[in-house]
């Protein structure tokens, strides 16, 4: 946007004196202080109705810098009280009219998806302000007027574009060309926004009630704890396709954590790689195969494992772990920074499997 660094640095001389609605600040200097205070937003509360198309939805969002979230469903009735919350590493979707809680965890977070009645879109309300700040900060507004809203003066500013905008946050992902915002010339933040197509409908409207920042939101909003009696289940998820390793020099340039020690003839066959998520390493002798997997933990997904009551394992650096021996195959278990190792061969024997997993990371 022309002149932006100007008009920030003039922000700190102008503070104290707000010019009223019949004579506002100029569309460059409202849309810079505008983007100032979302900058400096570290938290963020307020109840918003979004309208598109012929969906409507009411929800209440907390959102804390930089992944930290929380959206409780106010409206529609069959959405009332489902609470959606993501701490960065773990995202919750609970229902309490069917007591269950589907949940989802690491770089599966945003391959997550959700089929009707549950709008997976409104969630992206969390987002409308940032992606607002952004195209201000490279487009040039227009000043439209002000108007009142819930008693508040806002300031009306539009952008309009050549070619597309941005993409709608919406099941459709259309493209705008045209927005609309009110924005609170008290305290700069978000009260209204309209986006537009190409051919000037309107795509999506949102409405902000009580919009307020920096006020010290709690960390444990943004944690769910399932209560009793809840039916807790993954949440689905896209499939995610994973770097596939041909060589041991696919592998550490891909920095995959792997064994150090193999078994006398094994040398390595084959693996995938997901970052974040899992990593699957395949070596043979020719005629038996060896496998070691590492998978981010997670408490709410079961594990696969060989049938039977594990033994328990001390390794030498004082980490617990399991040897199960079942169906002529041996299986060797532990964790380790929050990952799930899983050594699966045929009938090497327990110590060669307490060897391996003591090499690994060595």
């Amino acid at each position: 946007m022309k002149h932006l660094a100007l008009v920030l640095l003039l922000l700190a001389c102008t503070a104290g004196c707000l010019d009223t609605a019949a004579d506002p600040p100029p569309a460059d200097e409202i849309a810079a202080r505008f983007i100032a205070a979302e900058e400096q937003a570290t938290d963020f509360t307020a109840t918003v109705a979004v309208t598109a198309g012929s969906e409507n939805v009411t929800v209440r969002l907390f959102r804390k810098a930089p992944e930290n979230y929380r959206l409780e469903f106010l409206e529609p009735a069959d959405l009332a009280g489902t609470v959606v919350v993501s701490n960065g590493t773990r995202k919750w979707r609970y229902d309490p009219a069917t007591r269950t809680a589907l949940t989802v965890a690491g770089p599966y977070m945003n391959a997550a998806f959700s089929g009707p009645p549950y709008p997976g879109w409104a969630e992206g309300v969390r987002g409308y302000a940032e992606t607002v700040a952004g195209s201000l900060s490279e487009q040039n507004a227009s000043y439209l007027g002000s108007e009142t809203i819930g008693g508040r003066t806002a300031y009306i500013l539009e952008v309009t574009g050549d070619s597309k905008i941005f993409e709608a946050p919406t099941r459709y992902r259309e493209a705008v060309h045209r927005f609309r915002v009110w924005i609170d010339a008290e305290t700069w933040l978000l009260l209204g926004l309209e986006m537009y197509g190409n051919e000037g409908n309107l795509i999506l409207s949102a409405e902000y009630t009580d919009p307020s920042a920096n006020t010290g939101l709690p960390d444990d909003i943004f944690v769910f704890d399932p209560p009793a009696g809840v039916e807790v289940r993954p949440m689905p998820t896209a499939a995610i396709t994973p770097l596939f390793l041909w060589s041991i020099q696919d592998a550490r340039r891909y920095g995959v954590e792997m064994p150090s020690y193999l078994p006398e003839g094994y040398v390595f066959k084959e693996g995938v790689h997901l970052p974040g998520a899992y990593t699957t390493l395949r070596f043979t002798d020719g005629s038996n195969e060896l496998t070691f997997e590492r998978r981010l933990h997670d408490p709410y997904r079961e594990e696969a494992g060989l049938p039977g009551t594990p033994e328990p394992v001390l390794l030498a650096d004082g980490r617990e772990a399991e040897y199960l021996s079942a169906d002529g195959r041996d299986q060797f278990c532990w964790s380790a920074g929050g990952y799930t190792c899983l050594l699966t061969a045929d009938m090497l024997g327990k110590d060669e499997l307490v060897r391996m997993a003591e090499s690994v990371g060595v």
